[in-house]
């Protein structure tokens, strides 16, 4: 996928202790609804109709940005930008896609993708407080030359308290020491490489867990806080700063990951070789979303997670039925910026 524009920038070995890095991009309440894509379900039905409207086959209707605005589920209010989900109506059977049923929801996608620098998002709430809710913070190279996929916040259900990080490619790259509980040094899917890994069964790819509070409803209920990506070619490390704890250099406006320690931080590094950052993770999409269901919640996960709570046999039916559920289903950004 080709796009019409684009942020070449650099940042060699020289991302080392003392260097200064600078804004080149702010998406915030001034610009976010102009500078990002959203993918609709008709997008999908065109890209491939197997997708079912959804590339993850979940139980979602993504809505155009006139449809999200006109129906109140994406607004800006306060300097924050909200993308939420219909949590007033059951969910109505789709027209051509295969999917049976979707909630209202939105995908969006910056126009505007980065290969290295430091990603900085601030946000003071996401969904992942509810049954068959599955949201995702990421990014992705959408020429895929090579596939490279940046998990920075994934979850599902509504449980979960700590986020997990992953990493994905299709070609061999392997982290030993990524940090974090229940570390998972594997990122290649497997499979057919010259067939973009179809039939690969490392669908969890390599990462790891954050602490408690990084995700779900304590992250809510402390008013979120920072996700910072730092991305070179030697090395990728995702830190997570609560609202009570960011750095006062991220304040400022002046980053300095020298200063930041690892209190919480999934750390990538290049070592004997292991993995070639800078080819797999370049050219990355900014990419936020709420999905119901879909290819991450099984039904065993489900059975498990939430059938005897919502007193629902499948997610499907769940999501589709109670729109009540998921009215704190919604991301709440104060900015995103890139600094190189």
């Amino acid at each position: 996928m080709i796009r019409n524009t684009f942020l070449a920038l650099l940042v060699t070995a020289e991302a080392t202790r003392g260097q200064a890095f600078s804004l080149k991009k702010t998406y915030d309440s001034s610009n976010f609804l102009d500078s990002f894509d959203f993918r609709d379900r008709a997008y999908y039905d065109a890209l491939d109709p197997s997708y079912g409207g959804d590339p993850t086959h979940g139980s979602v209707n993504y809505l155009s940005k006139s449809q999200a605005l006109s129906s109140g589920i994406v607004n800006v209010n306060n300097g924050k930008i909200r993308l939420g989900v219909d949590s007033t109506n059951k969910a109505a059977l789709l027209g051509s896609s295969r999917t049976k049923h979707g909630r209202n929801s939105v995908r969006v996608e910056s126009k505007e993708y980065y290969s290295s620098g430091i990603l900085i998002a601030d946000i003071e709430h996401m969904p992942g407080t509810a049954c068959g809710v599955w949201p995702s913070y990421w990014s992705y190279n959408f020429e895929e030359d090579p596939i490279g996929e940046i998990d920075i916040i994934e979850g599902i259900n509504g449980n979960q308290e700590a986020n997990v990080v992953s990493l994905h490619t299709c070609g061999s790259c392997v982290f030993n020491h990524p940090g974090g509980l229940d570390p998972r040094p594997q990122c290649n899917n497997g499979g057919d490489e010259s067939n973009y890994c179809d039939g690969g069964e490392n669908g969890d790819g390599c990462g790891n867990t954050m602490p408690v509070g990084s995700y779900g409803k304590p992250f809510n209920a402390n008013q979120g806080g920072v996700y910072a990506t730092w991305l070179t070619k030697e090395a990728l490390k995702i830190y997570w700063f609560p609202r009570n704890n960011i750095p006062a250099d991220i304040k400022s406006g002046n980053p300095n990951p020298s200063n930041w320690g690892s209190p919480a931080t999934s750390q990538f590094v290049n070592a004997n070789g292991n993995c070639d950052v800078g080819k797999y993770f370049k050219k990355q999409t900014i990419i936020l979303n709420t999905a119901f269901c879909g290819d991450n919640i099984t039904p065993d996960i489900w059975n498990e997670e939430c059938r005897g709570s919502t007193g629902y046999s499948t997610c499907d039916d769940y999501v589709t039925n109670n729109p009540q559920a998921f009215k704190d289903s919604y991301w709440s950004i104060n900015s995103i910026k890139l600094y190189q």
